[in-house]
């Protein structure tokens, strides 16, 4: 692959509506802020670009994935050997009809506007439903694939429909289509979502901000501040909380390297200056496993890894 990135990426650059950039580090782009460089960084600024650009790496048997608003992702310190693709800021707007009757009203985002933007101007033109993603980090696009939620909301119970774009073809796709679970949508990983239809209720403003300020209350004082952080580091279990089985197993500001469980909610890890995702890995496996080894509960990662695998996935292979 990498032999083949200059010519794939004069390629990319080519497309209208995209610009590509190799050795592109990541950190940057993610809310922990570690990981290594992308053999190319794409952006695109339209579904037709996004598609033929699909198409290229494809075609190549290039390796890619998407990057939003780069909240539940960790990026190896090797990097990504292939291409990662971004939609750009034509891709941040939102669509609210102007005096709609009813008692519903159709919203619809572009995949790259960030959640929390969306639940503001949300409330702001007296809307709610989106009050549970307040704050919440992300993009539309990447809070759709993984269902986003908290306080009891959730993306599947709000959306409509969704707009994807994959290299054979572009179009909408009623929510109830997809396999809602749990963290999760069901969307093939070849997907792209460009936009997002929501169901919203008439509501007034000054209340559904006042929601707003109440959730976000309760995050400043039950989660960590002025740190990096990918948000939770593992899903709940059925039945219990993971914060409630790490912290119970006391791991509250244990520290690998330059990364920390968080003496807030031991289910965030903080980078605290120069963590290497290394550092964060191992501080995962270690939290994985002594939750395991005390409640006999085996967590799974609400993170997902780029250009790399979770220890304990190398382990199981190299016990097969």
């Amino acid at each position: 692959m990498r032999g083949l990135t200059s010519e794939i990426a004069a390629r990319l650059g080519a497309i209208p509506d995209a610009r590509a950039w190799r050795d592109a580090p990541l950190g940057p782009f993610t809310t922990i802020g570690v990981g290594g460089k992308a053999d190319i960084l794409l952006t695109v600024a339209s579904p037709v670009a996004l598609a033929e650009a699909l198409r290229v790496v494809a075609y190549a048997g290039v390796p890619w994935s998407i990057l939003g608003g780069g909240s539940n992702i960790l990026v190896a310190d090797s990097g990504f050997a292939g291409v990662i693709v971004k939609l750009d800021e034509a891709f941040h707007y939102v669509d609210t009809p102007v005096g709609a009757a009813g008692r519903s009203v159709r919203v619809e985002a572009g995949g790259g506007l960030p959640l929390s933007r969306l639940a503001v101007h949300a409330a702001q033109a007296g809307l709610s439903g989106l009050e549970f993603a307040c704050g919440i980090p992300g993009s539309v696009g990447g809070a759709v694939v993984m269902n986003a939620g908290a306080h009891s909301g959730s993306v599947s119970g709000v959306l409509e429909a969704v707009h994807v774009v994959s290299p054979a073809e572009s179009g909408w796709l009623q929510a109830e289509a997809l396999d809602w679970g749990y963290r999760r949508s069901g969307l093939p990983a070849h997907l792209v979502v460009t936009a997002a239809r929501f169901r919203l209720s008439h509501a007034v403003s000054a209340e559904v901000l006042e929601h707003h300020r109440t959730l976000l209350g309760v995050r400043r004082r039950t989660q960590p501040r002025a740190t990096r952080t990918f948000g939770s580091t593992f899903q709940n279990p059925p039945g219990d909380y993971a914060g409630r089985l790490l912290e119970s197993s006391g791991l509250k500001g244990v520290r690998r390297g330059g990364a920390q469980v968080s003496t807030v909610h031991a289910n965030f890890i903080s980078n605290v200056g120069d963590a290497t995702a290394g550092d964060v890995l191992g501080l995962m496996s270690m939290m994985r496993g002594t939750v395991r080894a005390k409640h006999e509960v085996v967590l799974e990662p609400e993170v997902r890894m780029l250009g790399g695998s979770f220890p304990w996935d190398q382990r199981a292979r190299g016990a097969e």
